[in-house]
């Protein structure tokens, strides 16, 4: 009986990591289709080409456009805390105004590296984060202010980092809703404001 578990372990895991590179690749298909058309011009039929996979087997993998938009917008979630984290590392070296323009930045450089990211935004998708997940962020903009400002109570730092939160939130609204030729300006806004409200919270 332990050899036969064995040997039926041992031919599992090729299978699930054959599986899990098939599920990587259907995404990034999905993911570029999404940048290039928008999630509304993005059908089942065109990704499962995209990817050279038959319909069927996306199917196999995803039940519909939905769960692969939630299955994309789950992995922005854990490459934007990483991406956070490392960028407020240094914010004790930081003065206000750097830590305003890299709240702006940031966010930018990260809609860069993932290419879905604001077409995802205005998608017709439900996805809700649990407390749980939401945490992370919060936490590394939260040390960041106390980092700067070690005066600052933990509870209000929270408060405040969830305003910055939703803040660059907002900020990418506007972004993605603005004219090309009007985004550079949309950022030099925010920074302002960005500033403005480091200011008065960091004094």
């Amino acid at each position: 009986m332990r050899v036969a578990s064995t040997s039926a372990s041992s031919r599992r895991k090729p299978q699930q990591e054959r599986a899990a590179l098939r599920r990587a690749e259907l995404l990034d298909a999905a993911e570029r289709l999404i940048a290039e058309l928008g999630y509304e011009g993005v059908t089942m039929t065109a990704i499962a080409e995209r990817a050279g996979a038959s319909i069927g087997t996306l199917y196999d993998y995803f039940p519909d456009k939905m769960a692969i938009a939630v299955a994309l917008k789950t992995q922005y979630v854990a490459a934007g805390d990483a991406h956070w984290k490392e960028l407020l590392r240094p914010a004790a070296e930081m003065t206000r105004e750097q830590l305003a323009a890299l709240f702006v930045e940031g966010a930018l450089g990260l809609v860069r590296e993932l290419p879905a990211y604001l077409e995802l935004m205005g998608a017709p998708v439900t996805y809700t984060r649990s407390q749980s997940l939401r945490r992370p962020l919060r936490r590394s903009v939260e040390g960041a202010l106390r980092t700067m400002n070690p005066k600052l109570e933990e509870e209000r730092a929270l408060i405040c980092a969830e305003v910055i939160v939703q803040l660059i939130k907002g900020m990418l609204t506007v972004y993605r809703e603005a004219a090309p030729k009007e985004r550079e300006s949309v950022a030099q806004e925010y920074k302002k404001l960005f500033r403005l409200y480091l200011m008065e919270t960091l004094g």
